[in-house]
């Protein structure tokens, strides 16, 4: 579920499971790239003084090992929003097998977007190389 459908469901300190991976533009890094991971809901109101959450009352912040919350802030959404437009939510989940399996739908998708880029850029330089060699060729 995003942030949205889990804004009514949400308790604080409530733990739940999140991922997000994906890319705008393969040229260029990842929007957002979350792999799943349990995390705790935070209150905003314990927000470190520097740090800010827009478009939530609450944020996410990893569970360790040791049973301690991390001091890493995860927004629940990402950095794309502006004015009325929030970005895009984490993926949220109870259950961590749906996390995982979320998160490997999203590499295949992923995948199949640079198998797309890579074919369109081959076939590109491809046309280019045939088309240097063309005029090479008319010089000869």
């Amino acid at each position: 579920m995003n942030h949205l459908e889990f804004r009514s469901k949400a308790k604080i300190g409530e733990e739940v499971w999140i991922c997000d991976y994906r890319y705008n533009d393969v040229d260029n890094k990842a929007i957002r790239h979350i792999p799943p991971k349990k995390v705790v809901v935070v209150n905003n109101e314990d927000l470190p003084k520097n740090k800010r959450v827009y478009y939530s009352e609450f944020h996410f912040r990893e569970l360790k090992e040791s049973g301690k919350l991390s001091s890493t802030v995860i927004a629940p959404y990402d950095n794309t929003g502006y004015r009325a437009y929030t970005g895009v939510s984490l993926n949220i989940f109870y259950d961590k097998e749906e996390c995982i399996k979320h998160y490997l739908n999203q590499c295949v998708e992923n995948l199949k977007q640079f198998d797309d880029a890579k074919v369109k850029k081959n076939t590109y330089y491809s046309q280019k190389i045939d088309e240097i060699n063309q005029e090479i060729m008319k010089l000869i």
